[in-house]
């Protein structure tokens, strides 16, 4: 009795592809922290261009100046500050701004998530700073620190703590 099998390879071989591309499409890694400890100062190029090279990332500072001083020329940043927090959210500002923008990265854009009025009168020398995971505005002209988080300005804590005694 010679009964010939069918010759079931070929079957197998789709069925185990499959199963191996939908096993690789569901690869997760979890608690990533996106946070870059250190602000970015970044000079913009005669076009408005500004890259980080350390961080990876390019964009025009353009649509912030006119965010800020609308269709005035005059007022042109020469640094941009920049920082990035645990969640992947973007604060940036620069001399002479009253926000701090926070965007949020998607393929190939930054999306405005808020932004954060910090004074009425412009920032004559802001910096960002990183404490304890926290993202922090520093007016170096005055060493007032501001906490931030993506939705704003985040109260003291001491004295929340304070008020709770």
């Amino acid at each position: 009795m010679n009964m010939k099998l069918p010759n079931l390879f070929p079957v197998f071989l789709v069925a185990a592809t499959m199963l191996v591309g939908t096993a690789c499409n569901q690869f997760v890694v979890e608690d990533v922290n996106y946070s870059q400890p250190i602000e970015s100062v970044l000079t913009p190029d005669e076009n408005g261009q500004v890259e980080d090279v350390r961080h990876g990332i390019t964009f025009n500072i353009t649509p912030f100046e006119k965010q800020e001083f609308g269709d005035q020329d005059s007022l042109k940043i020469d640094q941009v500050r920049l920082i990035r927090n645990a969640d992947g959210f973007y604060y940036i500002t620069a001399n002479n701004f009253k926000h701090v923008y926070v965007m949020e990265p998607g393929k190939g854009e930054l999306k405005l998530n808020n932004k954060i009025k910090i004074s009425e009168e412009r920032l004559a020398s802001p910096a960002f700073n990183m404490r304890d995971g926290q993202v922090q505005l520093i007016k170096t002209d005055t060493n007032q620190v501001i906490s931030l988080t993506e939705d704003g300005i985040q109260e003291n804590q001491d004295k929340n703590e304070e008020e709770k005694s």
